[in-house]
């Protein structure tokens, strides 16, 4: 009999290779479209780069399994046997490598696991010694807070050798340490940070010379967040008073505590959900990754970031006494952001400036007014600015951040209204913005630093300098993910995001030395006291010597 050509049974397959056929293409067009996606988006943020690279990804995947299963091509056991190739390479990726994070461009981390890997040497931990018996040499190292001594991310060490061309820091200890992204305060041999161990955070202090617990100073909190991680975010400030050394720390679900840094006595504390009169759940709805500014300490007073809720912001910026802890004002009705307060001279007036959600903010320093304000868009459960304000000669201050912004740089500028002055001696703050670019400095994680002229930072992963007059590029070095950076006596220095330390010549932006010393996600700040460089992520913390006189 006939065949009828109209008859679905022999059209239908017809029709499945033709739809087979079109879904392979479309896949190979997903592929092409997962390199285009990225190279376009990547000088923009390289974040959505890599979530633009992913859904292709997904896409290409996607469609070519349903071109597989509607070809002709293959058998039902070819298939059955090719599909599960994707499943068999995870399963044997799972195998091998343990999950240890996201990094700062949202890709998860991986390392291989412990038997697979070559652990570290863990040199031999000294006895315990106490503070007396502490060379009076390593009582004098200081790294007194966040960003170094002055809080500038400049650091002058004539202890600590930066020619790593000729010899590479040596490790002196080694240790295991809880979750967070606090980083190292040193001072008198004692070294403190902020850690999570199991459901409380821990302010703890450890040696100098060997790396073991002093003391600690735990209260009940545990923030996470997937994206963010585990643990508190912010690192201690250590600053004498009369005859001690006084820490003031401040963790990521709001205990703020000061402390002796000799013993870990308590001599105050505030938990500033009470202060901001909110909940964790609901302050964390507006500040997604918990609170991660470094106390500031001035004259005998601490400011740090207040906040609130989604619908109550208690103050944008709150100081207290340094000697008891009562509270002297709150200012600003801006929610917070990951910045910290900062202290700068501004056509000799000083002030606190401060970085908040949607703008930034000068203070006065004895009541708190808001002496002016400018616009700095962010978004403290998204686009969120986590970058320091940086003093860029007398008035001018830059800030910077990631998810495409970049930085700018404006004027602060004191106007006298001289046809008012003999009546009411009214006075005025303005800014002026000098130049926005979204193509450089997008610091997200880190901060820029100005030295002699110039800006450096790592500017979405990839180390640059630029000229602050006009914002140009000088030159562009290597990619070190979000890590972090100091300029120690002349050198840049740099932690990467997977846990390298490179020093780097300022004047071209070429690796004098560098040498791997953490293993996954590092985006912790870390510390160089004396001849003395303290790093740490989640996981571990090291402590490195590069000393002039070994060299």
């Amino acid at each position: 009999m006939a065949s009828d050509p109209n008859n679905s049974t022999t059209s239908t397959p017809s029709r499945r290779q033709r739809l087979s056929k079109w879904l392979w293409w479309l896949a190979m067009a997903a592929v092409g479209m997962l390199f285009v996606s990225r190279a376009a988006i990547y000088e923009t943020d390289h974040q959505i780069a890599n979530l633009a690279g992913i859904i292709w990804g997904l896409v290409a995947l996607l469609l070519s399994f349903f071109a597989l299963w509607l070809s002709r091509s293959f058998s039902t056991k070819s298939k059955l046997l090719i599909s599960a190739i994707p499943a068999v390479c995870a399963g044997l990726f799972y195998l091998c490598f343990e999950y240890t994070g996201v990094t700062g461009e949202v890709l998860p981390s991986y390392r291989l696991r412990s038997f697979l890997r070559s652990k570290p040497p863990v040199r031999p931990q000294r006895p315990q010694i106490e503070s007396a018996d502490i060379p009076a040499e390593i009582k004098s190292h200081r790294f007194s807070q966040y960003l170094g001594n002055d809080r500038n991310g400049v650091v002058s060490e004539p202890l600590f050798s930066v020619a790593w061309d000729k010899q590479l820091p040596v490790e002196v200890w080694r240790r295991p340490i809880g979750a967070g992204w606090s980083g190292f305060a040193v001072a008198d041999g004692i070294a403190v940070t902020l850690e999570q161990l199991d459901e409380q955070e821990s302010l703890t202090a450890l040696s100098l010379l060997d790396g073991q617990t002093l003391w600690q100073v735990k209260r009940p909190g545990r923030h996470f967040h997937p994206l963010g991680g585990l643990g508190p975010r912010s690192t201690p400030t250590i600053v004498p008073y009369e005859d001690k050394q006084i820490v003031v720390a401040l963790s990521a679900t709001g205990h703020l505590l000061c402390t002796e840094l000799q013993t870990g006595v308590v001599r105050w504390e505030h938990q500033l959900l009470d202060l901001s009169e909110t909940t964790q759940t609901d302050f964390e709805a507006a500040v997604n990754w918990g609170r991660a500014a470094s106390p500031l300490v001035y004259n005998q007073t601490v400011f740090v970031p207040l906040g609130g809720g989604q619908n109550k912001v208690k103050g944008s910026l709150m100081a207290c006494s340094l000697i008891d802890g009562k509270v002297l004002w709150t200012k600003g009705d801006s929610q917070i952001s990951y910045a910290s307060p900062a202290l700068m001279n501004l056509q000799g007036s000083e002030q606190i400036v401060s970085v908040n959600e949607g703008t930034v903010t000068g203070h006065a320093l004895d009541d708190g007014r808001i002496l002016w304000s400018t616009p700095w868009p962010s978004n403290s459960n998204g686009a969120a600015c986590a970058s320091q304000p940086i003093s860029v000669g007398e008035n001018k201050i830059l800030v910077g951040k990631g998810y495409t912004q970049g930085s700018k740089l404006f004027e602060v500028q004191f106007n006298t209204k001289t046809d008012q002055q003999s009546e009411q001696g009214d006075a005025s703050w303005s800014t002026k913005d000098l130049w926005a670019i979204n193509k450089v400095l997008k610091t997200k994680f880190t901060s820029s630093i100005y030295y002699e002229g110039k800006l450096y930072a790592l500017s979405d992963g990839i180390l640059e300098c630029i000229d602050p007059a006009d914002g140009s590029r000088i030159w562009r070095g290597g990619r070190y993910g979000q890590g972090q950076a100091l300029m120690v006596n002349r050198t840049l220095l740099i932690i990467s995001e997977d846990g390298q330390i490179i020093a780097v010549d300022r004047a071209t932006g070429k690796p004098v030395g560098q040498m791997s010393v953490l293993e996954g996600v590092t985006w912790n700040t870390f510390a160089v006291a004396g001849p003395y460089m303290l790093v740490r992520n989640g996981t571990e913390a090291v402590c490195l010597s590069s000393s002039v006189q070994s060299q």
